[in-house]
């Protein structure tokens, strides 16, 4: 039992003892990190040296300490060194290829070459000793040599997957984008399951000048005597990455007729066209589905996704028509016949496949159609009412009701809006942007029905969510009513001129706006009331006295929230209104140096940089 005893004693000596030890190992080795960093190269390596006496074997001291010797232009140290080293562990790739390392920065390649093919004839055979060596090799800029080692590690190894990125790569920042494609080809065809890595491959330098054109050549080369699919399928990734989406097309259709998939990679390929608002190509490609595989799993989404198409495209259209710069916009209907065009097809739709979930999204999207574009708001009613019914536990449901909402606003019909909106909050699918713009119209609702307190109360929920599209009208309305709520019959005017901007009835809102805008003694309410009256200014396309009224706002110099959105609305003006874009250029550069901080600061910046870009202005 004493002899148990004496034991562990000794033990938990030996053990305190070795923990002393690291301890002290540990603070040296800082010390010597900080010598290093306050440039003390030479008190470093002292340190260093000292710790490798303590511990002979540590790698970690040994490579600070070489690399402590080259950062000196020691070299010669160096070399003696890792010589030393390999004496003592002779089949350690790296020490060779450190040592190598030190005789290419000294510049002598042939030395370093050959310490580094030493380190491969270790083990000839085994691809590990290949892949160590090809990384000293592309840390030291000697592509050539790294290239060499890598392609006879792969031949040894017989698997393309443990050297073919690092080839890319090497090919790729030579320029040599050919050599690149026919390396990750060579891993697709080994191993498909890496298409998708060597397509993130491609994007990293596709854009780089001639790159597109030499991998296109190359994969089309390596596939004329091979059929593989995800060849086929990384060409089309590289065509459509380089913006050349009709070869995409005809190679999506070539993969249906060459493999059979009924449709798969021309459903996909129109979905990314769509995403990157190709519509011409996506609708060709839903288009070519409908027509040719009705018994495809993509029949359903491509009848729809079609129609929806041919909405984004012609979506397009109808916002170039508009002044989308304008904060508001007298909205009126545009290519009506073209709109109703799309009603059928997706009505088509619908009939012939009924009570379906797409079917559902179909006449949403009919619903919209008239409410946004047609403004046949009758129309539109009937059909979300139809859908608040049949789509109750969907985000379609919630948008019905909140669309419900705003129709009865444009209808002047206050207490039917806010049960529709409560309704679009009761509901469990709701997201976060609808929940805020629900509660946001709300808040609105009493602010218009002149209940005050109320209204900041419900204003305080939307903010939340900063994120979201309603959080700093939220802001702006609730500090308008903290601050001049004592002043009811004014903040009731403004509160109803607030409503007929939201109703689109603009020439009666700038009426009140400017009413308001005439009374300097209101403080807080003239301010905004100058901002909004311009506003409605803008949407009557009065566009001359909208810039009189912003140009007196921006000379007054209280440097306020004011003053930096009509700085903002008066660079607007002219950038897109008058089309002088040189005065443009120089309210936003005001705008940059008077208010720093600016909430629109982003946005005077890229206007600049376009303007720098694209018309040589300073």
């Amino acid at each position: 039992m004493v002899g148990r005893s004496l034991l562990i004693i000794i033990v938990l000596f030996f053990a305190s003892v070795l923990k002393a030890q690291d301890a002290n190992t540990d603070a040296r080795l800082r010390l010597a990190q900080i010598y290093e960093q306050a440039g003390q190269l030479d008190k470093a390596e002292v340190v260093y040296r000292e710790l490798i006496e303590i511990q002979p074997l540590n790698n970690i001291f040994f490579e600070s300490l070489n690399k402590n010797l080259v950062s000196q232009k020691k070299y010669y140290e160096s070399i003696e060194l890792l010589i030393q080293k390999i004496n003592q562990v002779p089949n350690d790739y790296n020490l060779f290829g450190l040592l190598g390392s030190t005789y290419f920065i000294m510049d002598q390649s042939e030395k370093a070459f050959e310490s580094w093919e030493k380190g491969i004839a270790i083990n000839p055979s085994s691809y590990i000793g290949y892949r160590v060596i090809a990384n000293y090799a592309i840390e030291n800029r000697a592509y050539e040599k790294a290239i060499d080692i890598l392609k006879r590690g792969k031949k040894i190894s017989g698997d393309p997957i443990m050297f073919s990125m690092d080839l890319a790569n090497i090919y790729a920042a030579n320029m040599k984008f050919s050599d690149a494609a026919n390396e990750l080809c060579s891993l697709i065809e080994v191993h498909p399951e890496q298409a998708q890595s060597a397509k993130a491959r491609i994007s990293s330098y596709l854009n780089r000048p001639g790159a597109a054109e030499q991998t296109i050549r190359a994969i089309k080369e390596f596939f004329e005597s091979r059929s593989q699919i995800e060849l086929f399928d990384l060409l089309t990734f590289v065509y459509q990455s380089s913006g050349n989406y009709k070869d995409a097309f005809e190679n999506v259709i070539e993969i249906e007729k060459k493999f059979k998939v009924n449709g798969t990679y021309v459903f996909l390929f129109a979905q990314e066209a769509y995403r990157n608002k190709q519509f011409n190509w996506a609708s060709e490609s839903y288009n070519f589905i409908v027509n040719n595989y009705l018994n495809s799993p993509y029949y359903q989404m491509s009848k729809i996704g079609y129609a929806k198409t041919l909405e984004a495209s012609l979506d397009q259209k109808f916002f170039d028509r508009i002044d989308t710069w304008k904060p508001f916009i007298k909205y009126e209907p545009l290519f009506t016949d073209e709109y109703k065009k799309i009603i059928n097809a997706y009505e088509e739709f619908i009939i012939a496949i009924p009570e379906n979930a797409v079917s559902i999204e179909a006449l949403f999207r009919i619903a919209e159609i008239y409410r946004t574009k047609i403004f046949d708001y009758q129309k539109a009613d009937s059909l979300y009412k139809k859908l608040s019914q049949i789509s109750q536990y969907t985000n379609y449901g919630v948008q019905s009701h909140i669309a419900l909402g705003e129709i009865a606003i444009q209808r002047d019909s206050l207490d039917i809006a806010k049960v529709h909106f409560q309704k679009a909050l009761s509901l469990q699918r709701i997201e976060p942007n609808d929940f805020s713009k629900a509660n946001f119209y709300l808040s609105r609702i009493e602010f218009w029905k002149g209940n005050f307190s109320k209204s900041i109360g419900l204003f305080r929920e939307v903010p939340q969510n900063l994120s979201t599209d309603f959080s700093n009208d939220a802001i702006e309305l609730s500090s308008i009513i903290s601050t001049t709520k004592k002043d009811s019959l004014n903040l009731s005017l403004y509160a109803h001129a607030d409503l007929l901007a939201t109703q689109n009835k603009y020439k009666q809102a700038a009426i009140e706006f400017k009413t308001l805008s005439d009374r300097p003694n209101l403080f807080v309410l003239n301010e905004f009331a100058k901002i909004y009256f311009s506003e409605m200014l803008l949407a009557e396309n009065d566009l001359q006295t909208a810039i009189n009224n912003l140009e007196e706002m921006t000379k007054t110099g209280n440097n306020s929230i004011f003053d930096e959105k009509a700085t903002f609305l008066l660079a607007l003006c002219y950038q897109y209104g008058i089309k002088d874009l040189q005065k443009a250029a120089e309210i936003y550069q005001k705008l940059l140096e008077t208010f720093p901080n600016s909430l629109y600061f982003d946005r005077a910046r890229k206007a600049l940089q376009s303007f720098s870009s694209k018309n040589g202005l300073n």
